[in-house]
């Protein structure tokens, strides 16, 4: 089979799933990344026929208030295109991202309507966009509270959901998928960022990605896959973690910041996960929409095995 083929049959299952705004994102991202432009443009105009009052893209039942973040660089596509609507409706979740989102006092946002916890999926949703409007100052502000509230500095993991508000870990087990979502967007914001990103900055945000692949490397299964809940050999292994991480890992070893020996890691959690791509092209073996909680199949398992093809050289 080449490379081509499995191209085709990944975007084959992908398209006719249901989406919400997050999962619209990364298939924009996929499909920029991946050399389908055209569909990315199609995507991001149904996201702002679907923009609501406040500024959220793709507003059409999540409950997620950051989500729509992950669409900006297709619709920024779009503008680039020439059309004003896409312009006016990038600005326009960009200031709900930056000022009118619900937020802690301290400026950290909340990831879903009335409930004030942080998740670790935000960093995706928030910072790589930030970075991508040159609010960059503001992106490593959302990075840095994130990572406060929800990074465990004893196993290096990031848990998954903590209220800001009383201080508890809602959900301190450390989710695969949760840690792929951190390791990909700042991956993704080095890589939009580059040297726009200060000094300081860009060799922090390096040097926490490179840790943070180090200590999801030490939970590797024997098969290159990764447990639903890391340090749970009793839970179910999921590809979507590791093909988040493979991303991660290939971008940084081609950006310069990761040793040359993660693209071998890269490339064993890549080919662990698409070991389990079936003659229609669905990714099995991954954390399933729409709860995430059991095995299954998902959109954003199927876009982060082409963004993971894509920056792997394929195709």
């Amino acid at each position: 089979m080449t490379d081509v083929d499995l191209f085709d049959r990944l975007w084959a299952a992908l398209l006719p799933m249901q989406r919400l705004a997050w999962e619209q994102g990364v298939v924009t991202q996929a499909a920029l990344d991946g050399g389908r432009p055209e569909v990315a443009l199609a995507i991001a105009r149904d996201a702002i026929q679907h923009q609501d009052e406040r500024g959220r893209l793709a507003a059409t039942g999540d409950a997620g208030l950051v989500n729509g973040g992950s669409l900006g660089e297709a619709v920024a596509a779009l503008a680039a295109r020439g059309e004003a609507r896409a312009a006016e409706a990038l600005e326009r979740q960009r200031w709900w991202l930056l000022r009118f989102s619900p937020r802690d006092d301290e400026g950290v946002v909340w990831h879903l309507e009335g409930v004030p916890e942080v998740w670790v999926d935000s960093i995706y949703m928030v910072v790589p966009m930030l970075v991508f409007t040159g609010d960059v100052a503001p992106a490593d502000m959302q990075y840095r509270m994130h990572r406060e509230h929800l990074w465990d500095g004893r196993s290096g993991l990031y848990g998954h959901r903590a209220n800001t508000v009383t201080g508890d870990r809602v959900r301190g087990a450390f989710w695969a998928t949760g840690n792929g979502w951190a390791a990909a967007g700042m991956a993704r914001a080095l890589r939009i960022g580059g040297d726009r990103v200060p000094g300081e900055m860009r060799g922090r945000w390096r040097s926490n990605t490179c840790d943070l692949l180090e200590a999801v490397a030490a939970h590797e299964t024997s098969e290159g896959r990764f447990h639903h809940v890391l340090d749970d050999p009793t839970t179910f292994t999921d590809g979507t973690a590791g093909l988040m991480f493979a991303y991660a890992a290939f971008t940084g070893v081609a950006d310069g910041w990761l040793p040359e020996v993660y693209a071998a890691h890269a490339r064993r959690w890549l080919d662990a996960a698409l070991a389990r791509v079936d003659a229609d092209g669905v990714v099995r073996g991954v954390c399933g929409a729409p709860h995430f909680d059991s095995e299954g199949t998902s959109a954003e398992a199927q876009a982060f095995a082409i963004i993971a093809l894509a920056a792997s050289g394929a195709g």
